[in-house]
């Protein structure tokens, strides 16, 4: 009578063992995802900080092209208003010298002017002088 229990006890250890198998599966099954999950998050920090820093490296040298392109730019435009100022220069230097020609004829027709009004004072006092 004692046997129905006994494969009763057998039959419930197997399960028993069956189940602690499967929990020690499962526990170790679990063990391998965490290890698995902590190397995968550890590639994928390694990963974002290489992507990090190349995008730095990448930004800095994209800078140093825009500042280069800058400093072209600010070269050109000092060359433009150099030569700007050069024919404004120019321009001045013109005029100076269009100013000193009108110069030079005012006093050249003051001279003559003066010239001529003494001519006729002079042959005003001819003749008077011829007249006496």
């Amino acid at each position: 009578s004692s046997a129905p229990y006994e494969a009763m006890a057998a039959s419930q250890q197997a399960h028993i063992d069956d189940l602690v198998q499967k929990n020690r599966t499962l526990a170790h099954t679990a063990d391998k995802l965490k290890d698995q999950l902590a190397r995968e998050e550890s590639r994928s920090k390694d990963a974002l900080h290489h992507i990090r820093l190349k995008w730095e490296a990448e930004r800095k040298e994209w800078l140093e092209g825009c500042e280069t392109l800058q400093a072209c730019h600010r070269i050109v435009n000092l060359r433009t208003t150099i030569q700007l100022d050069a024919e404004r220069l120019a321009v001045l230097k013109e005029r100076e010298i269009v100013r000193q020609e009108r110069l030079a004829k005012l006093q050249r027709d003051y001279r003559l002017s003066l010239f001529t009004a003494k001519e006729a004072e002079w042959e005003s006092q001819l003749l008077d002088l011829e007249q006496e």
